[in-house]
């Protein structure tokens, strides 16, 4: 898969959201880093404030750093939450893209088709004076119908939070099945 066989549109959008994520990763780490030096601080003072006689001080130092990590916990919260919200547009955007695909390879043979047909000169042989197809014709546009709207059926059943959250388990069953 290149980068040329996606739209423009879904391609910027994929850029942008790689741009978030990024960043959204960056300040993770960043506060990540600073949780962890607030929580040594934080020991390292509660060490010192049973050493010492200044448990004023040291709670008032206490209970600031208290606020940081709150704080810094909660601004992470909210950025994992981002993160998973970006995630999935992304896989929300694949799917779409995968569908454009689709429909865009279907295109091209119907279209690849039509030039054959013209290009030969031939006229359809299934279609009947009167304009309308044979009844094999008709049967076999009937059931290529009916084959695309079960296709359909079964990529919607694929896309249910359900099915996606029972995948593990369905893995783990065929492993068990085989000898």
């Amino acid at each position: 898969m290149s980068d040329t066989d996606i739209p423009g549109r879904v391609q910027a959008e994929l850029t942008r959201l790689r741009a978030e994520r990024q960043v959204f990763t960056a300040e993770q780490d960043r506060l990540k880093a600073k949780l962890a030096d607030t929580e040594h601080e934080l020991r390292e003072a509660t060490a010192a404030a049973s050493n010492e006689g200044e448990s004023a001080e040291v709670n008032q130092k206490l209970s600031s750093q208290q606020e940081e990590l709150d704080v810094a916990k909660a601004r992470l919260k909210a950025l994992e939450a981002e993160v998973l919200l970006a995630h999935q547009q992304r896989d929300s955007l694949r799917a779409e893209l995968k569908t454009c695909r689709e429909e865009r390879d279907k295109l091209r043979l119907a279209l690849l088709d039509a030039e054959l047909v013209v290009s030969a000169g031939v006229v359809d042989a299934d279609i009947l004076p009167g304009g309308e197809p044979s009844a094999d014709r008709q049967r076999l546009l009937n059931a290529e119908r009916l084959a695309a709207e079960m296709a359909r059926e079964l990529d919607a059943t694929r896309r249910t939070v359900s099915w996606r959250v029972t995948a593990p388990l369905r893995v783990v069953r065929k492993k068990m099945d085989r000898p």
